[in-house]
């Protein structure tokens, strides 16, 4: 059953690979509601995928497709059956950017249709304007028609050379004109267009805004690619006592190779990906010479350089993923469990996740809890690390062997006192539960969580128990413990 007490993320799906990796993401079994928002531009086999897409935490909604490069080609009996058949609970009129009366017009056409059949969708009007007067004129008349569920639209900007309007024009107007709308109407269900973000959400709740639709979540993924260049500075950066003419050659060519990319991507591409493997060959060799750490770079390097579409694929989700879980999911929890990394590390392959790459007794408990669908989806968990500071349990890390000392915990104190800082600004956290050993704390030294915060002491089987019974109190929406 959805009940949803907070702003709603709709996450923007057009094909089918889009909700597969919603899927991926176990997005249906997520603390919280979330929102699906299609468009009527998309086939019938997408339409019919994302009618079945189930999750009782899941709320649908489309639009009409106008701001897609095709726009809008339906009629309003054709977008309503073309709504009916994709199951959504909220359909959106076609609206006009920044055309008040044009969008009007739309609207008297669209209610007029509503009206004249039962539908099982609710009719959602668009206000558009260009100043703050024409948005409330635009709503005021949406009101005056009769329509109860009001989406603002307009407030994105266009990309040069793009179809696609993803940033927002000017947050200060975007903000004036909600606003001005609440201030008059004080409970009306409202919705933003295309302007959700994670660091929209806290607003999105002061003004009780039903959703907002959010396109960027996609693109937070590195492509081979640009993960080939990261890395490949990461090891220059290792090889700065190194002085070998010929790979200074090779990466002179890269780099030659990578600006002619930017002009001619097709012609550029072969050659850079030929030009890496030699790198890579040539760097084996030099790895004789160089530390642990070189080594599993290079292992790193070679695993993405190898990769075929499917396994580039894998890797995007796992990104993304992570992305998900420390952004948006991580909204919707009320628990934090902070954790060290462990020393111990499992026999698979760089780069992987921190939860199947670190090994020691609190990330088996956790697997364990997760596998057996134990672990409460009411508890976000963060990972102090010597070598990484800050993460995710999902995020991509690689093996390495440094161990935290003072001098590392002093290091990385104001780094993670920041990250951490960022992390909880926009969280309704409760409860903060630390389980780490004596140097790691020191990288949370002094810091103010604000909340309860509880540290565990003893030897490491006393904080294993400790950590146990702590996560076995927090039972929320999990099937069962014993």
């Amino acid at each position: 059953m959805k009940v949803n007490n907070h702003s709603i993320p709709f996450f923007v799906v057009d094909r089918p690979m889009s909700l597969e990796l919603l899927k991926y993401c176990e997005i249906d079994k997520q603390k919280g509601v979330y929102g699906l928002m299609g468009h009527a531009n998309t086939s019938k086999r997408f339409q019919k995928l994302f009618r079945d897409f189930k999750g009782n935490n899941i709320v649908k909604a489309a639009d009409s497709g106008v701001f897609t490069k095709d726009g809008c080609k339906l009629h309003y009996k054709e977008l309503f059956s073309t709504y009916e058949r994709m199951g959504v609970e909220y359909g959106i009129m076609i609206d006009f950017l920044k055309d008040k009366d044009t969008t009007l017009r739309s609207a008297k056409e669209a209610i007029k249709i509503y009206n004249e059949k039962s539908y099982s969708f609710k009719l959602v009007g668009v206000a558009q304007g260009n100043t703050l007067e024409e948005y409330l004129e635009c709503y005021e008349e949406l009101k005056s028609l009769g329509f109860d569920y009001i989406a603002i639209g307009g407030l994105l900007k266009k990309i040069v050379n793009s179809a696609r309007y993803v940033r927002v024009r000017d947050e200060n107007f975007l903000w004036n004109v909600v606003k001005k709308i609440r201030n008059n109407y004080k409970n009306d269900w409202l919705f933003l267009l295309g302007c959700y973000h994670p660091k929209r959400h806290k607003i999105f709740e002061k003004f009780n805004i039903y959703g907002g639709d959010y396109k960027g979540w996609i693109l937070n993924y590195k492509t081979s690619e640009r993960w080939i260049d990261s890395i490949n500075r990461e090891l220059e950066s290792l090889e700065k006592n190194i002085n070998n003419s010929k790979l200074k050659r090779l990466l002179q060519e890269k780099e030659k190779i990578s600006q002619e990319l930017r002009k001619d991507e097709k012609s550029s591409k072969k050659k850079k990906i030929e030009l890496d493997r030699k790198i890579l060959s040539l760097r084996k060799k030099l790895a004789k010479e160089m530390d642990d750490e070189y080594s599993k770079k290079l292992q790193t390097h070679e695993k993405i350089l190898s990769m075929d579409k499917n396994d580039a694929r894998k890797y995007r989700f796992m990104q993304i993923k992570a992305y998900l879980e420390n952004n948006i999911f991580s909204l919707f929890r009320d628990y934090l469990l902070i954790i060290s990394c462990s020393q111990r590390k499992a026999q698979i392959s760089n780069p992987a996740p921190a939860i199947e790459l670190y090994d020691g007794p609190f990330f088996k408990m956790i697997r364990k809890l997760k596998n057996e669908s134990k672990f409460s989806n009411n508890i976000h968990v963060l990972v102090i690390s010597a070598k990484y500071g800050m993460l995710g349990l999902y995020d991509l890390i690689e093996k390495y062997n440094q161990k935290m000392t003072e001098k590392r915990a002093e290091e990385l104190k104001n780094e993670i006192r920041k990250e951490l800082e960022k992390f909880l600004s926009n969280k309704n956290c409760k409860e903060i539960f630390v389980c780490m050993g004596k140097n790691y704390r020191l990288t949370l030294k002094d810091f103010n969580f604000e909340v309860p915060a509880i540290y565990v002491n003893g030897k490491i089987g006393e904080k294993l128990s400790q950590m146990k019974g702590w996560l076995y109190s927090k039972k929320e929406n999990v099937k069962s413990i014993k």
